[in-house]
């Protein structure tokens, strides 16, 4: 009979370590990011605090969420999956009033939808804060943000299904008010779980001094290699008839250019002039190229 293992209720089976650190090492970066993004917003320097991941069940997180929120919902190209910025509701009412030179503390009360105005607040948060969530995980991985929709509720919005398991970051944002509220992504952990990039920690390349004997021996062999070295002298144009018409003893009229290439290999080396030297053909350079 197997020994009883323990179980906490709501928590999803632990996960490789090197997952979770490296996401929650892009927190504080993370954070930074959002506040130069709510500042411009607010008129205030905020306070932005980053939580530490929360890897939960989705139902778990479900019933943690007020029922009128702000949720955008993206893929994160190549994670598999929905990903989900939530944004507290209260949040975007304060910033809109912020926004235009009120006090802010204003809290959304029992609506159901966002105005036009609040709309327009998130179109332009989220697509900042999703251009710096990509931006800051470029150095695990490389994302393409897609937006999918948006919903003021979870209950509307297709992310996940009740026992699915999610990795959560958060962040408290504090703009001077009594209290915070928050901004959340919802990563689904089963599509994490497919970035190489992530669950395996990078290896660390080892810088090995210069060999100088190798060097050396390399350059003395390199000196010995031989390059095919040539000229064009001309190149006439001909017309398909013409050239068809060619026979034995017929003569072309070339014009030697006095500005050769040299080329060696498949490359113009130098150009110069074509000349005699001790009675035979020669080439003088002229100029390297």
């Amino acid at each position: 009979m197997e020994e009883p293992k323990p179980y906490q209720f709501g928590r999803a089976a632990a996960q490789s370590p090197a997952l979770l650190n490296a996401i929650d090492r892009l927190g504080e970066r993370i954070a930074r990011s959002l506040r130069g993004i709510v500042e411009p917003l607010c008129g205030v320097r905020p306070v932005v605090t980053p939580r530490p991941i929360d890897q939960t069940l989705f139902l778990m997180w479900d019933a943690s969420v007020a029922p009128f929120t702000s949720l955008s919902l993206y893929r994160l190209h190549p994670i598999k999956g929905v990903v989900a910025l939530r944004i507290d509701a209260p949040l975007v009412s304060c910033l809109v009033d912020r926004f235009y030179g009120g006090a802010g503390g204003i809290g959304t009360g029992q609506a159901r939808e966002f105005t036009p105005t609040e709309t327009r607040i998130i179109d332009r948060l989220t697509g900042k804060i999703m251009a710096a969530v990509t931006s800051c995980w470029s150095e695990l991985v490389p994302l393409e943000a897609v937006l999918l929709g948006r919903e003021t509720g979870v209950d509307h919005a297709e992310i996940a299904s009740g026992n699915a398991e999610v990795v959560v970051q958060s962040f408290d944002i504090n703009i001077g008010e009594k209290e915070s509220w928050t901004i959340e992504l919802v990563y689904p952990l089963e599509g994490l779980n497919g970035l190489e990039a992530v669950t395996a920690p990078r290896a660390t390349e080892e810088t090995r001094p210069a060999d100088p004997v190798w060097h050396r021996q390399l350059a003395e062999r390199m000196e010995d290699v031989r390059l095919p070295a040539r000229t064009v002298l001309a190149r006439p144009n001909l017309k398909m008839s013409e050239m068809l018409a060619l026979k034995p003893g017929d003569v072309i009229n070339i014009h030697i250019a006095r500005n050769l290439p040299l080329i060696i290999g498949n490359r113009v080396f130098a150009h110069g002039t074509i000349g005699e030297q001790d009675g035979r053909a020669a080439f003088m350079i002229e100029k390297l190229a």
